[in-house]
C-alpha cells in the first residue's frame, strides 16, 4: 500500500512543478514584454489635462500649451478625484487641473501622495 501511495505523491508533485514552471516562464514573458514597452515609450512624457465641469475649452486650451496632451473631463467634484486617481494609475507624469473642481481634486491627489511619480498641478485661472 506505501508504494501505491508514494507513487500518486510522485506523480502529484511532478505535475505541480511542472505547472510551477509553465507559470513562471509565463510570468518571465509577460514581465518582459511590459518591460520593452516601457523602454519605448520613455522619452516623452505623459500629460493629462482634467478638466472640471467648469473649466472653458479656452482655459483648457491655455493648460495644454499647444502640447499633445489627453483631456479628461469630470462632470462634478467626485469624478474629478476618481479622475485624478486613474490617471495616476495610468501612469501619466503629469496632470493638470483646470477649473475648481479638477484643481481641488488635484490638489487633494497631491496633499494625499497619489500616484508614485505623478507630477499634479493647478492651472492658473
Amino acid at each position: 500500500m506505501t508504494s501505491l501511495h508514494l507513487h500518486r505523491s510522485s506523480g502529484f508533485l511532478a505535475r505541480s512543478a511542472l505547472l510551477t514552471l509553465a507559470l513562471a516562464g509565463c510570468a518571465t514573458a509577460g514581465a518582459a514584454q511590459q518591460g520593452d514597452d516601457a523602454e519605448g515609450s520613455a522619452g516623452a512624457p505623459r500629460i493629462a489635462v482634467l478638466a472640471g465641469s467648469d473649466a472653458s475649452s479656452a482655459d483648457i486650451a491655455a493648460a495644454t500649451h499647444g502640447r499633445a496632451v489627453v483631456v479628461r473631463r469630470a462632470s462634478g467634484t467626485f469624478e474629478a478625484q476618481a479622475q485624478a486617481t486613474r490617471l495616476a494609475a495610468e501612469g501619466y507624469d503629469t496632470v493638470i487641473g483646470v477649473g475648481a473642481q479638477a484643481r481641488a481634486a488635484v490638489s487633494q491627489a497631491d496633499a494625499g501622495e497619489v500616484g508614485a511619480g505623478t507630477r499634479w498641478q493647478s492651472a492658473s485661472r
